[in-house]
């Protein structure tokens, strides 16, 4: 395997919550290679569509992800591409609207054609649903996703992302879509475990690190936070971890010759207050909600993959 798309595919797995994501992946490339090695055979070989849909909640890594899986896909040259760096373009609702008769449907071509040799990230796809009703704008624009899609199967990854419910009603508003999306892959939101770690991660970037009292705050803050509808997962704690470095260097603006251990520490007292507390019991019924999807997420995975050690 080339080296890059083997460190793409290694950092992929590194990452919190990503294993499903790996396993998916890593699936979709030995496809990809035996089918390659069948036809230098004479073989028949199914054709492989590299296109996928992301489900899951704000804050859990789809983004991240898929420009790793750009970076590998180029890397193995399952997607056509002259350029060293793959480009990954980020398309919102918002980019392609236009008043303008046709303007939408130009736009969101120029975007296919931006993203050429790597990844075209959709987010929130199901935002086209409908769209502008003036001129159906919506309609024409998930009809030229679909024909833009299968013109460059070969040399473009179309990831469309968002929320499962909504999802399913973007793939039913067009017949051609749910073909070209053959692969679903859920990001499930993180455990309390795994959201420390993304802290963790979030301090060694910014040379900061956690004192043992701190990381316990946390855990418990985070346990709170999850039970809060809108919980944004890892970017609920990026938020937490960028207002504690600002309580702190407060706290550390009060003392006199601040030592190199003090200007990186944070404390328990550099902790944010938390709003709208959640009571106990509010967390004991919604924590027990959390376990009952992460058990039949477990079994969703064994399904897929058989029984894990």
């Amino acid at each position: 395997m080339d080296d890059r798309a083997k460190a793409a595919l290694e950092k992929l797995g590194s990452l919190p919550g990503m294993f499903v994501v790996k396993e998916q992946v890593e699936q979709m490339i030995q496809f990809a290679k035996i089918s390659k090695l069948r036809t230098s055979q004479g073989l028949k070989a199914l054709p492989q569509s590299n296109h996928m849909i992301f489900t899951g909640n704000p804050g859990t890594g789809k983004t991240t992800a898929a420009r790793l899986i750009g970076e590998a896909f180029t890397a193995l040259g399952m997607l056509k591409s002259d350029q060293e760096e793959p480009p990954f373009v980020e398309v919102h609702h918002a980019d392609v609207t236009h008043p303008h008769v046709g303007q939408a449907e130009r736009t969101i071509k120029a975007k296919f054609k931006e993203a050429r040799g790597g990844v075209l990230f959709i987010d929130e796809a199901y935002a086209f649903v409908a769209g502008e009703t003036s001129h159906m704008t919506g309609d024409k624009v998930i009809a030229a996703i679909v024909q833009l899609m299968e013109d460059m199967r070969d040399e473009i990854v179309v990831i469309a992302a968002g929320y499962p419910q909504n999802m399913e009603e973007f793939l039913n508003e067009n017949p051609g879509l749910r073909s070209r999306f053959p692969t679903t892959i859920n990001f499930p939101d993180y455990e309390v475990s795994d959201l420390v770690q993304i802290a963790a991660y979030l301090c060694v970037e910014r040379e900061y690190t956690m004192s043992k009292p701190y990381v316990d705050m946390l855990a418990a803050r985070l346990l709170e936070e999850k039970q809060k509808p809108g919980f944004g997962n890892a970017r609920t704690v990026r938020n937490i971890i960028e207002q504690s470095i600002r309580r702190q260097a407060a706290r550390v603006a009060q003392m006199a010759a601040p030592s190199r251990a003090e200007l990186v520490l944070l404390t328990e007292f550099d902790m944010p207050p938390s709003e709208n507390r959640v009571t106990e019991k509010e967390m004991l019924l919604r924590s027990l909600g959390s376990l009952q999807e992460r058990l039949r997420e477990i079994e969703r995975r064994e399904i897929l993959f058989g029984p894990m050690n």
